[in-house]
């Protein structure tokens, strides 16, 4: 598979977005499903092409625009490795599990979302959504916490509201714990876009002193201005 895709995922969101968008009028939840759709899409070739994860863990609060991002994300992700499913299959070995969503209902969530995600290549944080901050912030950071407490190796993908709002910063602000692991970790991404460059991009992030900071870009693409103006409509 091969990181074209990823671009090919864009250019099919943009073209669809570009003809949604209506200038100066609030997104539909309908709408809201359908960026969410391709923002998943996006995301998911971006965890199996730039992360090379074989393995997923998605933890997402009950919202349904987030659960609308989840579904895209998992079935993005599902597809991309059916091939291995099908091969363990004719081989006659048991079906490796590989993927699990956590949805978060109280707080003991995370607790439960990372005992089965601990072995997984790469685990996604989707907070945003209805969800006040305040609830998604805490759920990132008690995910965080309980990554941290088993030294989770995998590879950690930030939606993108999760790091335009920099709840990850925010928890290792509050927490040495989190501050000290995440400081040892390069394999942390993120979903980008800036919207004055009319650009997407998949972030690889560093959090030296618990700040967080874009250590390099690991993908990027043009958006077109139909997709601007349908996100700038969020």
């Amino acid at each position: 598979m091969k990181i074209s895709r990823i671009a090919l995922a864009v250019v099919a969101a943009v073209s669809m977005s570009a003809s949604l968008a209506v200038s100066a009028q609030p997104l539909t939840l309908g709408e809201q499903f359908i960026v969410r759709a391709y923002a998943g899409q996006l995301e998911s070739l971006a965890i199996t092409d730039v992360i090379k994860a074989k393995t997923l863990g998605i933890a997402v609060n009950n919202s349904t625009i987030c659960v609308a991002l989840a579904g895209s994300l998992a079935g993005g992700f599902v597809s991309s490795n059916k091939a291995e499913g099908l091969a363990a299959s004719k081989a006659g070995e048991k079906p490796l599990r590989r993927l699990d969503i956590v949805a978060y209902t109280e707080p003991g969530s995370a607790s439960s979302a990372v005992a089965s995600f601990k072995d997984k290549d790469a685990v996604a944080l989707l907070f945003g959504g209805q969800v006040a901050d305040e609830a998604n912030a805490a759920s990132v950071r008690n995910t965080l916490a309980e990554l941290a407490k088993v030294n989770y190796s995998g590879a950690i993908f930030l939606h993108l509201t999760v790091f335009a709002k920099k709840w990850v910063e925010k928890a290792a602000t509050e927490d040495k714990a989190i501050a000290a692991y995440l400081a040892g970790k390069s394999n942390v991404y993120a979903l980008a876009v800036n919207v004055e460059q009319g650009k997407g991009m998949v972030n690889q992030l560093s959090f030296k002193d618990g700040k967080q900071s874009v250590f390099r870009v690991a993908f990027e693409t043009a958006l077109n201005d139909g997709f601007v103006g349908l996100f700038k409509r969020r």
